[in-house]
């Protein structure tokens, strides 16, 4: 018995260094495990701010404008035949400029898509909106407009692309440049419109207008990360703009309105065409040109608090022209591929007589790979 208690204590003595080793030795083990899944986490992070996503949105919603386009005339004299300056003979109850406005509101719908495709360093976007509005008169003009009926059409679209460059753990510098492009058909028929000599009015059975807004858009931006979940970034924006405009008109007849000649009256534009009565009138062919530079400054904010939520804005100032815009969107993911954006924009008038606002909401798709 003494034998085996004596070997056992042997046993014991021989094998409890390496006991010790074995558990002192696993502490460290499991703590070097706790390290790494520590610090992969950060690696996963970054590994997915490098890999690309593409996000594809698709709405629909509701838009409003108002216009108020300025358009020369021309009176045809109905003793001579001759066409003459309505600034002349302000009888023929044309303004004294020779011009006219034409203020007008418009309702409707309008689509866009939007493709995107951006990691950390690089965004590229690509959108595409369609807008079909019904025109109704508007009470802004030193000439007003009685009534019309009157449809306009909308084609916009947006290429972008920015540069992130990382400057400290807080801030980044963006470069960004863009191109807007916009194009727009309006038609005005029956309009009749009250002049500058009482009981009088000019009556023109169509008025076409084609236009085209062409924009380039070159802007620096620091973006701040202070606050968590929250990106602000304050931009400078540069704008080479040209517009360009296209007016058509039918002849119209400047009549008492006691006559009540509507333009649709087959008599009127005869008598118009025969120069009967005070004569006729018509809108001068009008090929229109304008070309603006200027400087803008603006706020994009970015907030996502939660995963599936993200919140975004851009506020615009033209300070040369004094025109605000204002763009926000909200999107809600039900899960990582699928969600739901809400979008609105306020734009005032710059380079062409045209202010808008409007909403979108539609469906998001994303991937990341």
């Amino acid at each position: 018995m003494k034998q085996i208690l004596w070997i056992l204590s042997l046993i014991l003595f021989v094998i409890s260094p390496l006991l010790a080793q074995s558990t002192t030795k696993e502490p460290a083990i499991l703590s070097q495990t706790k390290a790494e899944a520590q610090n992969s986490k950060p690696e996963e992070e970054a590994t997915e701010k490098e890999r690309w996503r593409f996000l594809f949105y698709a709405g629909a919603g509701k838009a409003d404008i108002q216009t108020n386009p300025n358009i020369p005339f021309a009176h045809r004299d109905p003793n001579s035949g001759l066409l003459i300056n309505p600034g002349i003979g302000k009888r023929t109850g044309l303004t004294s400029a020779g011009t006219t406005n034409f203020p007008s509101d418009g309702s409707g719908t309008n689509q866009g898509t939007v493709f995107t495709l951006a990691n950390d360093k690089w965004l590229f976007a690509y959108g595409y909106t369609s807008i079909d509005l019904k025109m109704s008169p508007a009470n802004q003009g030193t000439v007003p407009i009685r009534s019309f009926d009157s449809s306009s059409e909308h084609i916009v679209r947006n290429i972008r692309v920015d540069y992130t460059q990382k400057i400290s753990d807080l801030v980044s510098a963006v470069f960004s440049v863009r191109q807007f492009l916009r194009t727009g058909n309006y038609e005005w028929n029956n309009v009749l419109e009250t002049t500058n000599v009482s009981n009088y009015y000019v009556a023109f059975p169509k008025f076409q207008v084609n236009d085209n807004m062409k924009i380039n858009i070159y802007s620096l931006g620091f973006k701040f990360n202070y606050f968590k979940n929250l990106e602000i970034e304050p931009y400078f924006q540069y704008r080479d703009a040209r517009f360009y405009a296209n007016v058509f008109s039918t002849v119209g007849v400047i009549q008492r309105s006691d006559n009540l000649l509507l333009p649709s009256d087959p008599a009127a534009i005869g008598g118009a065409w025969a120069y009967q009565g005070l004569g006729s009138a018509y809108a001068l062919p009008l090929y229109n040109a304008i070309d603006k530079e200027f400087g803008n400054v603006g706020l994009r904010l970015q907030y996502h608090p939660y995963k599936f939520l993200f919140l975004r804005s851009d506020v615009r100032r033209n300070p040369v022209l004094a025109a605000w815009e204002v763009r926000g969107s909200a999107t809600v993911f039900f899960n990582k591929y699928f969600g739901i954006t809400l979008g609105g924009i306020y734009a005032e008038a710059e380079i062409n007589p045209l202010s808008l606002r409007g909403w979108e909401i539609g469906p998001t798709f994303t991937y990341l790979f």
